[in-house]
């Protein structure tokens, strides 16, 4: 996430505008997979990456949570969000990050389209993962459907109007649309290769994929 700095500008206002330009339909999003993962694992060490202000790791309140985000100023949003928390945050990328020990479940919401090098990244993640852990990821993932190119006009063209108007960041939200990069689902599964697939499945609106994949031994 070479951008860093677009989501430290972006940090104070980031939960309102998601809100916002979403429609709460990320929101909705997270709910969703939090509740299927709490079907798979209900506690443990969990690692949230590109953690933003902190509502996975609020939302699945896990016993000890590795928070893992580059931005400085996002970090300090999701501290006085989770303060009461057994929380540990790392302010680095991904592709380099150490994590102390290893965990039970890694979280990917709405993140590896940030990766630098998602090959990369995941193959670093996947040292601190126990056998039997569980890497969790949901992402916008493209496809040939209309709704998609429909989505897509709306996040290059309205949403940086939307945010923009929020934050006073407007060109900060113009260069998300060039940060996105076009994931397909195959390009995440490739990298899960030794991992045995728990759930794949498209959201709706289906523009997005959940998946959940468990750690074999």
């Amino acid at each position: 996430m070479k951008n860093v700095q677009i989501y430290e500008k972006l940090a104070k206002k980031y939960d309102l505008a998601t809100k916002v330009v979403s429609f709460g339909i990320e929101e909705l999003w997270r709910k969703k997979f939090v509740k299927i993962i709490k079907k798979q694992i209900k506690n443990g060490t969990l690692l949230d990456v590109a953690s933003a202000t902190g509502d996975m790791a609020k939302s699945l309140d896990f016993e000890k949570m590795y928070l893992l985000d580059p931005s400085s100023e996002m970090n300090k949003i999701a501290k006085e969000k989770l303060k009461d928390k057994n929380v540990v945050f790392i302010e680095d990328f991904a592709e380099s990050a150490k994590i102390p020990q290893k965990v039970d479940l890694i979280t990917a919401f709405m993140a590896v389209r940030n990766f630098d090098d998602l090959d990369k990244g995941i193959k670093n993640l996947d040292k601190y993962l126990k056998n039997g852990g569980y890497f969790a990821i949901v992402e916008l993932t493209k496809s040939n459907s209309l709704l998609f190119k429909l989505s897509m006009f709306y996040m290059s063209k309205i949403v940086p109007i939307i945010g923009g108007f929020i934050t006073g960041e407007y060109e900060s939200y113009k260069k998300f649309d060039k940060m996105i990069k076009n994931i397909c689902d195959e390009d995440i599964l490739k990298n899960l290769d030794g991992y045995e697939i728990i759930e794949h499945i498209r959201l709706f609106p289906p523009i997005a994929s959940l998946i959940i994949a468990r750690k074999n031994g």
